[in-house]
């Protein structure tokens, strides 16, 4: 075995390994993060607490909001502990740090590829979903989606290829998760751009929600003549029915048989296939979560690109020079997310106003 070989790939691993300490914070982007942090946690937390408290919420399309408005709160804390680990020079935060780099962003990612998923089968195969997918097999699914993304991206360390003592984060494992990122990024945009056009579709083949109102005529029903008990003392029913209603009736039957035109509420055939609010969620959803990934993109390709500059020994000093800005812009999409939910969500606005309601009441 050459042992030279293996010493010079041993140091060039180290080389990989960057201290969390040696990238200084100024003033101005700790105070971004303290006011980002502070937005963050309200915006994710009105979105939690109201979709828990408001029963007219609990289903599954807003069940992974819950999920995703967590895991934004960890990115946040994550964000504010790097802070604490420069400034305060702690090397027990400092390691948290290290453990968990870039792992609360890869578990964003799935559960935003979930709940696309989600939102395609509710259109897609909308019978079949309506009769499998529950609020507790949906809660079962983020758990254990997220648990083993958490285990998965940290695995070197625990195995005991990495360790944190060292305080440093290693371009080598931060390249493979955002390897694992993009190719979510991909899967994310690839279904919601599925999702986009299966609405529309369906919006547009479907448009009979809204039909207009139909004027009913009403004709004089069959009755049983009664006459007075004195007179008769029984009941005798009128055996002579109006024609033109025995007409209209067989005509109707007749349409029925022979098929030759179409049923007059053929519309309530069609409703049962595809729900109305599922349609609106995904359309919602693909408008509000397109543009976090596009604003993020950015942060992942830099990283990739940053690693393989010092693989290859090349000049990037402009990536850099840029890193630490796209990782501060990067944290905003945990105040977007939850914040374009609340606007655009119909149904979370009527669950605010109940709730308000309720409160007030007592």
């Amino acid at each position: 075995m050459n042992y030279s070989v293996v010493s010079k790939n041993l140091s060039s691993l180290a080389i990989l390994d960057f201290p969390i300490n040696a990238r200084p914070l100024s003033i101005a982007q700790q105070s971004y993060r303290y006011v980002i942090f502070v937005v963050g946690t309200l915006t994710n937390l009105l979105a939690a607490v109201g979709i828990f408290y408001s029963r007219q919420l609990h289903y599954p399309r807003h069940v992974f909001w819950v999920a995703i408005s967590l895991a934004n709160q960890f990115q946040l804390l994550q964000a504010i502990l790097e802070v604490i680990s420069i400034v305060g020079r702690d090397p027990v935060i400092c390691q948290i740090v290290v453990l968990n780099a870039g792992v609360f962003y890869t578990i964003i990612l799935t559960f935003l590829t979930l709940a696309a998923f989600d939102r395609y089968l509710a259109i897609a195969r909308y019978e079949w979903y309506k009769k499998k997918v529950t609020n507790k097999n949906t809660i079962y699914l983020l758990a254990f989606g997220g648990l083993v993304t958490y285990v998965t991206a940290t695995s070197p360390f625990w195995t005991g290829f990495k360790s944190i003592k060292n305080c440093a984060v290693n371009v080598t494992h931060v390249h493979c998760v955002m390897i694992y990122d993009l190719m979510l990024g991909v899967l994310c945009v690839v279904l919601h751009v599925m999702i986009f056009v299966r609405s529309r579709e369906a919006s547009n083949q479907h448009s009979n929600f809204l039909q207009p109102s139909i004027a009913l005529r009403f004709f004089p029903t069959p009755s049983t003549n009664i006459i007075s008990g004195a007179e008769q003392g029984v009941q005798q029913p009128v055996d002579q029915v109006n024609p033109v209603i025995t007409r209209r009736l067989d005509q109707m039957t007749d349409l029925d048989i022979n098929g030759t035109y179409v049923n007059c509420f053929s519309w309530l055939d069609n409703q049962k296939k595809l729900n109305r609010l599922e349609i609106r969620a995904a359309l919602n959803m693909s408008v509000n979560v397109l543009p976090v990934w596009l604003c993020t993109f950015p942060v992942t390709l830099n990283a990739i690109i940053l690693y393989w500059c010092i693989r290859l020994e090349k000049n990037c000093s402009i990536n850099f020079q840029i890193n630490p800005y796209l990782n501060d812009f990067f944290l905003f999409h945990t105040i977007y997310n939850p914040l374009m939910y609340m606007l655009t969500s119909t149904e979370f606005k009527r669950a605010l106003v109940r709730i308000k309601q309720k409160v007030k009441c007592k």
